[in-house]
């Protein structure tokens, strides 16, 4: 059995390819496509793999690095069919969901969806029409989502959750109507975002020794992100005794994250529980890692999906604070080497923490659980 997750060259933003299964009854999800920027790349990635067939296309919130290639893939010919399902929360969800340039893009992705024949949202309760299910949603009691998918694997969706949903609505709402769109209603166009642009940041602390980890994870920040609030999180099981675990966190925020942690962790009943790999919560941000979501989970391996553009990910007090959570060795797997990833390759093993990215020209990094 192999469950592994590739990280695409989707710029700043996320493209994620989880594969899962055994021998050829191989099994694929697919997770964001990056940025408009860089689809050339992503597609170039996706066309090679002739084989997969996307059991569900999870596109995790509206910021263009993670639904700009999403526009794209929906509009490709060679590409589209190997969808079948699409999990997205668009308007109408987003207005469900407590009783988002992004909202735009919202649109534009939801024109695709529903002209494009995929199941939207399907299985999810609270149904929005026949053809398009409810918003997915955490509710605020009782237990997580789970939903089975074939080949034995599962989702437990641990975000966004209701309120969260709510107000990003209000903000789409505002969004599109300065853009002269009817919220829900769908576009047709494809708005492109500006250039990215190469983030200086600032060098490491020399020397770079535990005091200074402790420094720089000593360090908060919180987001106020709606659209990121929006973001779908979950932890994808697979198999049985011991269960592959892999938490795939979107750009959800800390908080929520935290509190539907600690609601994982007493359904499987593991304290602190048991996690394989962690894709880190928007990019690395300070904003998004949190030491107490770090308290909640047993975790030695981390990925990391940005090049370091606009904004600069992974934050140095993130990757500290994940260093000083562990007690021991981290490993983060990059699918860049950067401005702020090379300086944490070269001093970071002092620490405890190694780096690792694609080898030779390989634009792709894959890790095995």
């Amino acid at each position: 059995m192999v469950l592994s997750i590739d990280m695409l060259p989707a710029g700043h933003g996320d493209a994620l390819v989880v594969e899962y299964g055994t021998g050829s009854a191989r099994h694929q999800i697919l997770i964001d496509a990056g940025t408009y920027h860089t689809w050339d790349g992503v597609r170039t990635e996706l066309v090679k793999r002739r084989k997969d067939r996307y059991e569900t296309f999870v596109v995790t919130h509206v910021d263009e690095d993670h639904i700009g290639g999403a526009i794209a893939l929906l509009d490709d010919p060679d590409l589209k069919h190997r969808v079948s399902d699409v999990w997205f929360n668009g308007y109408i969800h987003c207005k469900r969901g407590g009783n988002v340039l992004g909202p735009v893009n919202g649109e534009q992705l939801t024109s695709r969806i529903a002209e494009g024949g995929f199941r939207w949202n399907h299985g999810f309760p609270r149904r929005v029409s026949n053809d398009v299910g409810g918003p997915i949603v955490v509710p605020s009691a009782g237990s997580l989502p789970r939903f089975e998918l074939p080949g034995g694997a599962r989702i437990v969706l641990l975000s966004p959750t209701g309120p969260k949903l709510r107000r990003m609505a209000d903000v789409w709402e505002d969004a599109v109507r300065k853009a002269h769109l009817v919220a829900g209603a769908g576009s047709e166009d494809h708005t492109t975002s500006p250039k990215p642009f190469e983030r200086v940041v600032d060098p490491l602390p020399d020397p770079l020794d535990a005091a200074a980890v402790a420094r720089l994870a000593a360090q908060s920040s919180t987001d106020g992100s709606e659209a990121n609030g929006s973001s779908i999180a979950f932890v994808l099981e697979h198999g049985d005794a011991p269960t592959e675990r892999i938490l795939l966190a979107g750009d959800a925020h800390a908080s929520v994250l935290t509190k539907n942690l600690k609601r994982y962790a007493d359904e499987v009943g593991e304290q602190p529980v048991r996690i394989d790999l962690v894709k880190l919560s928007h990019h690395g941000s300070n904003a998004n890692v949190s030491a107490k979501m770090l308290e909640l989970i047993d975790c030695r391996r981390y990925l990391v999906s940005t090049n370091g553009d606009n904004f600069g990910h992974p934050n140095d007090a993130a990757i500290a604070k994940v260093v000083a959570a562990a007690g021991g060795p981290v490993t983060f797997y990059c699918n860049y080497r950067s401005a702020r990833t090379d300086p944490w390759a070269e001093h970071g093993p002092g620490v405890g923490a190694t780096f690792e990215f694609p080898k030779g020209t390989k634009r792709t990094m894959r890790v095995t659980v």
